[in-house]
Parts: structure tokens; sequence; C-alpha cells
């Protein structure tokens, strides 16, 4: 075999691995509480009158979805979620906290905008939207 041709084809091979790799990393978990393993995307109902959800009925409490969402009912109200995994080191340990977004494992802190407040959060936080219809709170993409 040629030296061209050994390149040509060991450049496609990677060119194949790399794609494969990336594609199979970029893939978006199933987060979806009532349909395990049928959706791919942020979209999920909480009953707010489930014992489960109790904490929501307090501002500043909140509770954590498949462990990859917190949601949360604000100080001042609103329920407001985001994702648990920090941007600072993808570790799912954020949390409501004073009325702001904290990751209990270095620190960041983040606003309910997900906007950073400190140097660890400075990546700032992918944060969901809430829509609530009658005692239902959907949380979405």
């Amino acid at each position: 075999m040629k030296r061209k041709d050994f390149l040509k084809k060991l450049g496609g091979g990677a060119a194949f691995a790399l794609t494969a790799t990336c594609l199979g990393g970029c893939a978006v978990e199933n987060i979806n509480p009532d349909q395990p393993g049928t959706s791919t995307a942020i979209d999920f109902t909480l009953d707010l009158n489930a014992a489960v959800n109790s904490n929501l009925s307090n501002n500043g409490g909140y509770v954590i979805v498949n462990n990859q969402v917190v949601v949360a009912r604000a100080t001042t109200g609103e329920y407001v979620a985001a994702t648990r995994t920090c941007s600072h080191d993808p570790r799912k340990e954020v949390i409501l906290r004073n009325g702001e977004w904290y990751c209990t494992a270095h620190g960041a802190r983040f606003r309910l905008d997900g906007a950073g407040l400190n140097g660890n959060g400075r990546n700032g936080l992918t944060i969901y939207n809430t829509e609530l219809n009658g005692n239902m709170l959907r949380v979405f993409a």
C-alpha cells in the first residue's frame, strides 16, 4: 500500500471515530418521569398535589426530578427549574439555596435566570421554562 493511500484510509477512519464519539456524547438524557425511555427532551409535568412534590408548596422549597432537573418555588412564589449539572464541574449537585441556584460540590452560585454570581459560576447554568396550569406544573426546554 502506498503512503498516500494509507493516509487516506487512516484519515477517513479517524474522522468516523471522532464523529461517532461526538454524536454519542451529545445525546440528551431522558428525564420524563412519567414515561421512562419515551422522550429525549426536557418536557415533563409535576402534579403539585402529589405528596412527592409537597416541598413546592413553600417558597424556597425544591424537588429533584430523576437527578437531572431541580424544580423550585422561588422566594417570590414563582416556579423555576434548572439543570442539576453544574457548569463549573459537571457534577449533579445544583440545588436552590438562599434564593439562588447553588452547587454543593464547589460553591458555584447562579441567579435564578442562570447567570453566574461567582468565579465557579461564571459559565452560567441551563434554565428550563415552567408553566403552571391549575395544579399541574410543566417543565420544558
